[in-house]
């Protein structure tokens, strides 16, 4: 008997393989998303302009071959655990999602939709489309509220933060970023659109937490040394180099090359570029408006401008949710970090930026929770019964920020700051003017604890990252006269324009396709015939 446990990221999948002894074979994680786009609402529109069925079966034939490079005989297969937020679970399992798009019962019901059960439940492989015995079990955990999904539920569970008595945050830094404060038995609950750059996209340079990504950085002596995730996904020391110039001072291990960088590693640049006064924020102080790291891989102001955008948005969630609880931000004694951002950050530069409240004392580095839950689950399927009284017992509170006049009025004191160059100190003043409490200042000795040294905590005898899942989105295209412009206008190579039976039909490679935020092959088409609602996939 084996099993299977996925964690379904907004960002890229990852696939653990598990033996009847509950230990972990070996791990598999994609570069990116089966679905165009770099977030919830990106995929949300998407399988809602192309259909949730076309959605479902990207998801799937993505899940499909992640599993498949397990390489373990897939016919033992007899449990599968999944998990991830409501949209990515409800895209997987083949159900309705337009529920999480329109927001109140008399919308929904206008509109005829009825809401999916997210309940715990077993269903079977078959029921999905898994490339797995027909019988094998695939268990999904339950949702707390609307946009509080499994993941959440996860970081919860797995930090324990509702056995404790401290007032706490707990935050899966990610591109849908789920947080949540405890006070007393209440539990405030919200999801920021952080969007990608935490997780190394929308970066010039950007990729996800893997082999050769950038995580971190150090300042020695005036150089920035650089730390790069080797093949068992553990920082080690690269290149020491001025960040002003690119003038290499000391070559790390040859080994240690660098392919990009991640999240973490931008949070790093930020930290450390203000505090020298190299970033404005967003502008680049040196004549060359670049900051320069190892094996050519570079910030430009773009890339500063997109960090503070997702850093912004998770800062004004956490003082949303204070403000909801009417407590002051110094009452927060402990924070918890999750997901691969949370794990691999330097803490301190997290909390320089933003991206925990300053007077944080304590903060705990969890890993990925999502994943560890399912592998949990995949150990013991009575877990999940327990999990669907858990979230029937938490006492939330949950807040839309979308419809929050704090996180409004928060996010638009960010975006002054990050995306406009206001300087720091008038950001309080501006919070004052919206009425909300200020920011504290930083806590000098913050105490950092680390649970785990990578963001998966086993990844068994090997770890593959697939780059490319081979997945093809094709339309035929009426009208269309094959002048390829939408190929020349497309940023991240994504389509391509070929001939089919006295027609022409475009093929879009999906996990590099921009979706609803781009769209400029559909908008620089010069007869007009490109539209990528109702498109249906091929392998």
């Amino acid at each position: 008997m084996k099993g299977i446990a996925l964690d379904l990221g907004t960002s890229g999948f990852r696939a653990q393989a598990i033996d009847a002894d509950g230990k972990v074979l070996c791990t598999v994680i994609s570069g990116r998303h089966p679905l165009p786009g770099a977030n919830v609402m990106d995929h949300l529109h998407f399988a809602i302009d192309a259909g949730q069925d076309t959605a479902h079966r990207l998801v799937v034939a993505a899940v499909n071959v992640i599993i498949d490079c397990l390489g373990i005989d897939l016919e033992e297969v007899t449990r599968v655990a999944v998990c991830g937020n409501p949209i990515q679970l409800s895209l997987f399992e083949g159900g309705e999602i337009r529920d999480l798009a329109f927001a109140g019962k008399n919308a929904l019901k206008k509109l005829g939709i009825e809401p999916l059960q997210r309940g715990a439940k077993v269903v079977k492989a078959s029921d999905i489309g898994l490339n797995l015995p027909k019988n094998a079990d695939v268990l999904i955990p339950p949702v707390v509220k609307h946009e509080i999904g499994a993941d959440a539920l996860a970081m919860m569970y797995m930090t324990k933060i509702l056995e404790r008595d401290e007032v706490a945050l707990v935050t899966d830094y990610g591109t849908n970023a789920e947080m949540a404060l405890k006070v007393g038995d209440q539990i405030y609950t919200g999801s920021a659109a952080a969007g990608p750059a935490l997780e190394g996209q929308h970066i010039t340079a950007g990729m996800l937490a893997a082999p050769g990504a950038i995580a971190d950085i150090q300042n020695v002596e005036g150089f920035w040394e650089c730390y790069i995730l080797d093949h068992d996904l553990n920082s080690v020391p690269g290149d020491r180099l001025s960040p002003l110039t690119g003038q290499l001072r000391r070559r790390g291990f040859e080994n240690n090359r660098a392919r990009g960088i991640t999240g973490t590693g931008v949070v790093a640049v930020l930290a450390l570029g203000i505090r020298n006064g190299l970033i404005g924020p967003p502008a680049i102080t040196n004549k060359l408006g670049t900051v320069f790291l190892q094996d050519g891989i570079v910030i430009k102001e773009k890339d500063v401008k997109e960090a503070g955008k997702a850093i912004g948005a998770i800062r004004a969630g956490h003082l949303t949710l204070v403000e909801a609880a009417g407590i002051s931000i110094h009452d927060v004694e402990v924070m918890y970090m999750t997901g691969a951002s949370g794990t691999y950050v330097d803490a301190r530069k997290a909390q320089q930026v933003g991206l925990l409240p300053g007077s944080i004392k304590r903060v705990v580095q969890a890993g990925n929770t999502s994943l560890a839950m399912a592998g949990e689950l995949v150990r013991d399927p009575d877990l999940l019964e327990k999990l669907q009284v858990m979230a029937d017992s938490i006492r939330t509170n949950h807040i839309m920020f979308a419809d929050s006049k704090v996180f409004k009025s928060a996010y638009t004191v960010e975006l002054a700051y990050w995306d406009e160059g206001m300087p720091f100190s008038m950001f309080n003043d501006m919070l004052k003017m919206y009425k909300i409490q200020p920011l504290p200042e930083l806590e000098k000795d913050l105490q950092v604890v680390r649970l785990t040294k990578c963001d998966i905590l086993d990844i068994g005898r090997s770890l593959e990252v697939i780059y490319n899942l081979g997945i093809t989105l094709s339309k035929q295209l009426d009208g269309c006269t094959g002048c390829r412009v939408c190929e020349d206008e497309c940023p991240e190579s994504a389509l391509k324009i070929a001939q089919d039976i006295g027609a022409w039909k475009v093929m879009i490679n999906s996990e590099l396709c921009s979706g609803t935020a781009c769209r400029r092959c559909e908008s620089e088409c010069p007869v007009d015939c490109l539209k990528l609602d109702k498109t249906q996939y091929v392998l």
